[in-house]
């Protein structure tokens, strides 16, 4: 695995699951789509902080269906978790999907910076 194991942070990312796609598509293509997914989370990161501040839920719901994916192919099974909940079981009023939204952003902003450590570590 080109990503020591403390570069990593079990609350965020599973090993398993980046081990496992390197073995699929190698070292070198893994640090390119690892990019990729850091790029992806930096734009939902502003999507979703537009579509909670215009309370738009249409949007949040797209967002939450990108995330809902995207992290769960990359490891970052709770924004997966999270993002899925949301999508899959949006709670009725805005107030509850905008605190659930704010507490998706939460997560995603802490993934970001964790796969951005990861990036910076592939060998």
């Amino acid at each position: 695995m080109p990503v020591q194991q403390k570069y990593i942070d079990k609350t965020i990312t599973q090993i398993h699951v980046l081990t496992q796609l390197e073995q699929d598509v190698g070292s070198v293509t893994l640090s390119r789509l690892v990019n990729l997914f850091i790029d992806e989370l930096e734009e939902m990161k502003g999507r979703l902080e537009n579509a909670i501040v215009e309370q738009d839920e249409e949007n949040i719901k797209e967002i939450m269906h990108v995330l809902k994916n995207s992290a769960a192919l990359y490891g970052a099974l709770t924004l997966a978790a999270l993002a899925s909940q949301l999508h899959d079981y949006p709670p009725v009023t805005i107030e509850e999907k905008i605190h659930a939204a704010q507490n998706v952003h939460h997560n995603l902003e802490k993934t970001h910076a964790a796969y951005q450590v990861i990036a910076n570590s592939i060998t």
